[in-house]
């Protein structure tokens, strides 16, 4: 699946300085003091990210989070490369304001548009292809990039990051504050949910995937609400996607937990797999403890931001206190 991300920015104006003059009365020397806090560095694994002044036009280039964080922060977004899991090209829980273009190209990012929006601030820090990317980029404008690697920096880095480079930090770690209460809060209203097994993954087209390792975001997702993931699938071996393992039709048994989570890419995927005798006979199912989501939803936990965490918690823990309910 070809990944892009997006961008966010926002300045504040400087201000003049009145200077006294000698003699006969004064003088206004219309010289502009510099930013506060600009310029500034921000350090990253392909480079470091200078910025001079406040951002007037930022342009994101990422998967999703770049676009979400220039949201939440306020930036002034010109363009967002298209993210094709939608139809809009944009989250449902991304709603810029009018004059946001949203652009897309068959292959790779769309050099020339990001060009002609003439931005002063590329975010890209949620490209995947960012080491091919990079260079052509910071071309264009200065680009802020990943700190640790592709898809390895934390959403709260993330958003310390964007922030950083916006003059925006403070805001930036408010947000941060107010997501984290909101997933304490989420797990301190649902005791019943800790210590519950859980698996989770995507069907689409009869593949099946469960995500197997204990690090992976949704797996965080799940576990700050008190859940573990099943212990049937933690030694599963990997697919080409990094803890994700294929789940074969015949081996449906290893989805069953306490509490049984997927995704769909459509209904007629959906459809097909709880249509299957073998899904249908697993307990988790048969007693009420399975819970179907759309693929949005699971996007919004797979790639967390300051944005989509507090959609997916009003998506998802409803049903996963259904679900616990039917259990018990």
């Amino acid at each position: 699946m070809s990944l892009s991300r997006r961008g966010l920015l926002l300045g504040s104006a400087g201000a003049a300085l009145v200077l006294a003059g000698c003699g006969s009365g004064t003088q206004d020397s219309a010289a502009p003091a510099a930013a506060a806090g600009f310029p500034v560095t921000v350090p990253g694994k392909l480079g470091a990210t200078t910025v001079t002044a406040p951002p007037k036009r930022v342009v994101a280039c990422g998967y999703l989070r770049d676009t979400d964080l220039a949201l939440a922060l306020g930036a002034n977004l010109v363009l967002s490369v298209r993210n094709q899991s939608f139809a809009s090209g944009l989250a449902e829980w991304a709603k810029p304001g009018a004059g946001v273009e949203v652009v897309y190209s068959e292959s790779g990012l769309p050099f020339e548009k990001i060009a002609a929006a003439k931005p002063d601030l590329i975010l890209a820090s949620d490209d995947y292809d960012l080491t091919k990317d990079f260079p052509t980029l910071g071309k264009i404008a200065p680009t802020l990039g990943y700190l640790n690697g592709t898809g390895k920096d934390s959403w709260q880095q993330m958003a310390q990051r964007t922030g950083d480079v916006l003059g925006r930090r403070p805001r930036a770690d408010d947000l941060i504050k107010q997501v984290q209460a909101k997933v304490a809060a989420a797990k301190a209203a649902h005791p019943e949910f800790a210590g519950k097994t859980f698996t989770f993954g995507p069907a689409s087209s009869g593949q099946i995937y469960t995500i197997s390792s204990e690090t992976d975001a949704a797996t965080t997702f799940f576990a700050q609400l008190g859940l573990k993931l099943s212990p049937k699938v933690t030694n599963l071996p990997a697919s080409s996607t990094p803890g994700r393992s294929q789940i074969s039709p015949e081996r449906l048994d290893l989805l069953d937990a306490d509490v049984l989570i997927l995704s769909y890419s459509d209904q007629k995927s959906r459809a097909e797999l709880e249509a299957n005798p073998l899904f249908q006979a697993l307990p988790a199912v048969k007693r009420g403890s399975y819970v179907p989501l759309d693929q949005g939803t699971a996007i919004a936990m797979a790639f967390p931001s300051v944005l989509s965490i507090p959609f997916a918690l009003d998506a998802v823990v409803p049903k996963l206190a259904t679900a616990v309910k039917s259990g018990a």
